[in-house]
Order: C-alpha cells, then structure tokens, then sequence
C-alpha cells in the first residue's frame, strides 16, 4: 500500500468520527445496523427476482394472452393433431335447379398448445377462458365446397393447464351436388362433404374424426335419411360426409306426373266426341294447352342437364306430342266429314284443270239449251217440282253421308292406333323406370 493511499484512509476516518460525533443519534451497535443494510439490500433483490403476486383467473389470462400465441403450435413432428369428437349437421336445403346443396355443421375441436400451459402450483386453476382472436385456431376447407363460411360457436374458448384448448365452430357451407334426378319425382341420392384441413410436405394439420349426429331431418320437399363419416385414397386422408336424401314425392306426383295421366286419357275419351261439329277440336286444344302450362312449371323446376335427366322430362315432351298430333288428326278427320276433302276451299274449287273446266262449261251450255226447249214444251207441275228439289236434296245428304262415313273410319283406325302406341308407351316408361340404374359419381371432384 502505497504512502498516498494510507493519507486517503487517515482523512475517512477522521471525517467519519466527525460527522458521528456531530450526529445527535448514537450508534449503540454498529454491527447490527451493518446487518441490516445488509438485509434489506437481499430482500430487495429478492423482492425484483419473483414474478407479480396476482394469480387470478384474469391475470392468467392476461400472461397467455401476452405470449401471442397467434401461430400453429410447431410440435417436433410439424403437424398438429385436431381432435373433432362431435358433429351436429343439419341440411339447409336442395337446389335441384343450379345442383347445389346447403348444409349447416356445427363442429367440437380439441387440440394441445404447449406454449398455452402453466404450472398449476403457481396459479391453481385447471382451466381459463381466453378470447377466440387471441390465440390460433385451426381454419377448414371443403374440397367441393362452393360457398363455406366459418365462424366460432362462441367469442371466448376454454384452455386447460395442461395446453389443451377446447373450441367450437359453426360451419355453413354450399357444395356442388349433382342430384340423381332419373326417377324424378321418387328421387333418392347421395351428397358428399369433403371437410379437410391444410397439409404439406408432411406439415399441417391431422384432422381426427369422431361421432357424426344429425338434427332435424325435414327440410323442403327433401328428407335426410342419415349421415355418415367415410375416408377414400391412401391411408384415408380423404374424409367426407356422406348424407343420404329422399325426396317427398307425394306433392310433385299430385301436382305434375298425375295431371299428366289424366290429360292423356282425357284426349283418348275425347275420340267418342262426334266428327261434325267442332266440339272435339276445341276440346283438344284446350288440353294441349294445358299441358303447355305444366310442361312450363316443369322446365322452371329441373335442371337444363346432367348426367341422369329425368324421365319426366321425356314424358312430357312424349305427351305434347302425342296432343298435338291427335289434335291434328281430328282437324282433318273433320275437314273430311263436312267436305269430303283435305284442300282448302280456294283450292278444292279450281282442283280441275282448264280443259275440263271448258268441257263441262260446253256440255252445261248445251244442256241449258236442251233443258230451254224442254221448258219450252213441258211445264212441271208444283208436285213435280217438289220431287226434284227433294231427290237433289236426298243425293246431296247421301253425298254427305258417304263423307261422314269415311272420316268416322278413318277416325276409328287412328284411334286404335293411338291407343296401341299409348300401351306401348307405357310398358316402355314402366321398364326404364323399373329396370334400369342411372349412377353419379359424387366423389369425382378428387379425380
């Protein structure tokens, strides 16, 4: 120690023993008061060392809220396991129109977070509630999905200490669904929902599928038979949802398939209408227009296309056709029963050619003539005049009759006719209705 540093020490020591004795407090024990400093300046340090006191539910909160867990918890293995043991679907309702089909699902989700765990011998809670936007959650897609829209069955979820998370979500999707239509309106099929989730290169999310329960089975003209919960293509990766409808076909075969029926036997019985007057015609035109009217409803209610078109479609236009066609047929079966022809009037006067037409003019100039000399030298008496007009008379209703006769022949074979195609018409529709199978693939979205 060097001779200036010895004259530093003497000068502390000399003010220090003049500011104690100055002081008007005496220091009984030096010792302890040393101590003390000692002890406060540890408890201080040690006070700065420990976390906060508060160890409420809230202030949990607030700390797993203030880590940010905004990311896909990264396990070692890059893929998280979402657990959805529940399922509620509900069916929305059934475009057969635009072939697409609206389904609500409300779905329970469990995953494990490790950054969201805490010690419970620090806070002595098992579970906290945390807002739904503060921490990550998994989102969902539907493979054949039109329209989804995904929202929280609630703005806050549960967390357990352990960094389990509990959530529910609210799923309102549209789906392309081709409807098998071939036995409309007796329809039945099959849509799928193809629910997955994000993945790749082995990284992502693990979807885990549980029990699939279904609410109110009644919707529209439609009925959910069930749902049920299958997996296509290697290891099952490809889940879906397959719901079975039914079509309430009580209402549709009233209102479009029997009117049908009734409108074809109406123009069968309309053939016991006589030929003569209009009665007929006028009544099948009515029909054909009524059954424009439903064949109008019809086209607003199917589809333009699709693979299995309904065979109600051919039978209207078989029908129209088979009205119009009788239609036709009367009109001229009645043509022939009053004319005895199917020209036109304009044309059935001038149908002979012009050198008969100045035969016949010569040979009635001469008769003319020959008839004159005849008045000239016999006078008929009233009665003879009367037989005259009464034999022209006669011939002309025979004329008639043989007219009559011949369109109610005519008439009468076309009705079998008719008749006979109507009957193998109907054992045609019965067989394809009956024995044959028109199949969709509803999977095909994944080819």
């Amino acid at each position: 120690m060097t001779l200036m540093e010895h004259s530093m020490i003497k000068q502390l020591l000399a003010l220090l023993l003049t500011v104690m004795s100055a002081s008007p407090v005496k220091l009984s024990n030096p010792t302890s008061t040393a101590s003390s400093m000692v002890s406060w300046s540890d408890t201080s340090t040690s006070s700065s060392a420990t976390p906060s006191s508060c160890t409420t539910r809230r202030c949990l909160a607030s700390m797993l809220i203030d880590k940010e867990a905004l990311t896909q918890p990264q396990s070692p293995k890059c893929i998280s396991n979402i657990s959805m043991p529940s399922i509620v679907y509900k069916t929305l309702s059934v475009d057969i129109k635009n072939q697409q089909f609206k389904s609500r699902l409300q779905i329970a989700l469990f995953w494990d977070d490790p950054d969201l765990s805490w010690d419970t011998s620090v806070y002595q809670y098992q579970e906290v509630v945390l807002p739904v936007s503060k921490i990550w959650t998994p989102e969902f897609q539907v493979t054949n999905g039109v329209e989804t829209t995904t929202e929280p069955g609630n703005q806050d979820l549960l967390v357990y200490s352990n960094g389990t998370v509990e959530h529910m979500v609210i799923m309102n999707t549209v789906v392309d669904c081709e409807v098998n239509l071939y036995k409309y309106p007796f329809s039945s099929d099959v849509c799928s929902i193809a629910i997955n989730a994000w993945e790749l290169n082995e990284c992502g999310m693990l979807l885990i599928f549980g029990n699939v329960t279904m609410v109110d089975a009644n919707s529209g003209d439609w009925i959910t038979n069930g749902v049920m919960l299958k997996s296509e293509g290697d290891n099952n990766q490809r889940n879906y949802l397959s719901v079975s409808l039914t079509m309430r076909s009580e209402v549709l075969f009233l209102s479009l398939v029997l009117p049908s029926i009734l409108i074809i036997l109406s123009d069968i019985v309309s053939y016991a209408l006589p030929l003569g007057g209009g009665e007929r015609v006028s009544f099948k035109i009515t029909l054909v227009l009524s059954f424009i009217m439903f064949l109008i409803i019809l086209t607003n209610i199917l589809p333009a296309g699709g693979q299995c078109s309904p065979l109600l479609q051919y039978h209207f236009c078989f029908c129209l056709v088979f009205l119009v066609v009788s239609t036709l047929q009367s009109l001229m079966t009645t043509r022939l029963a009053n004319c005895g022809t199917l020209l036109p009037p304009f044309l059935s006067s001038s149908r002979e050619s012009p050198l008969t037409k100045d035969a016949n003019t010569q040979q009635n100039g001469d008769e003319d003539s020959t008839s004159e000399l005849k008045a000239s030298e016999v006078e008929y008496t009233p009665l003879q005049m009367v037989v005259k007009y009464l034999e022209e008379k006669h011939a002309e209703e025979q004329k008639k009759a043989r007219h009559y006769s011949f369109a109610n022949k005519l008439d009468f074979i076309c009705f079998w006719i008719y008749l006979l195609i109507l009957i193998v018409y109907t054992a045609t529709i019965l067989y394809l209705f009956f024995g044959r199978v028109c199949s969709i693939d509803h999977l095909d979205f994944w080819n």
